[in-house]
């Protein structure tokens, strides 16, 4: 039976990474099914119900704001795209068959940690591969890759630095 891998991408230098440590470590192996992962981020809930609102598109300016704001999601939405297909482009290119690399990208739901520890529970993954820091700069280890460490459990995870 195939190993399941969910590889965890955000477009940082960390995430990609990531990508190439696997890339370069499973190189041979046929079985296996690698899921670039990818969650993407919301507005706040507050904030996204009073911008969506009718009186919002009336107010003074504040229509150009929801505007702004959905191409801001647009272009993040894009750039996580990108950053899977290059991902997709570097395991291919170690070696890694294509049938054996699938993309998903979802929408925030709880938190990026615990969408994808969600994800890793439901979908009957064997591994989980982050890289320590993404997008943010945390100290030591990323807010993300900690709460995936500290909450999830039946499960290899795989820290790259």
């Amino acid at each position: 039976m195939a190993q399941k891998i969910l590889l965890a991408v955000d477009g940082s230098e960390a995430s990609m990474k990531a990508v190439r440590y696997v890339g370069e470590t499973l190189v041979g192996c046929k079985e296996i099914k690698i899921v670039l992962f990818s969650v993407l981020p919301e507005l706040p809930k507050g904030l996204a119900d009073i911008l969506s609102g009718d009186f919002a598109k009336k107010a003074i300016g504040l229509s150009q704001a929801v505007e702004y704001i959905e191409s801001l999601r647009f272009q993040k939405e894009k750039e996580l795209k990108e950053a899977q297909e290059k991902a997709k482009k570097i395991l291919i290119n170690s070696g890694i068959s294509e049938e054996n690399v699938e993309m998903k990208l979802t929408r925030k739901k709880e938190g990026i940690a615990r969408d994808i520890i969600r994800e890793v529970e439901t979908g009957d993954y064997d591994t989980v591969v982050v890289g320590r820091r993404g997008m943010g700069r945390a100290f030591f280890m990323g807010s993300v890759s900690t709460k995936i460490v500290n909450n999830l459990r039946n499960c290899t995870i795989w820290v790259v630095d």
